[in-house]
């Protein structure tokens, strides 16, 4: 005659599988609205004196007229070379 013990199932947490799904979805469709989403409603809260930035980005600039101008090669280097100090102690090994 044999005898069979089991072990007793605990009830599945129906309230915490729930509650995972939703936060699960809740990540997703919050995803997919911040970065899929085509954002209409940002033309509409832009400042009108942060339209003007638009037209600033569209100036074009030519290096090449800068240098080669008159005002540029007038300019002078009043800069003096770096004195760097010796690296390190002349012995590492000898105590402070």
């Amino acid at each position: 005659m044999a005898i069979t013990l089991e072990e007793e199932k605990k009830p599945t947490n129906w309230i915490g599988i729930v509650g995972a799904v939703v936060i699960i979805a809740a990540v997703f469709i919050g995803g997919y609205y911040l970065f899929f989403k085509k954002p209409e409603l940002i033309e509409i809260v832009i400042p009108s004196s942060l339209q003007d930035l638009n037209k600033i980005a569209q100036v074009k600039f030519n290096p090449a007229k800068v240098v080669d101008s008159a005002v540029f090669k007038s300019l002078r280097d009043y800069s003096q070379p770096l004195q760097l100090p010796p690296k390190g102690r002349p012995n590492p090994f000898k105590p402070f």
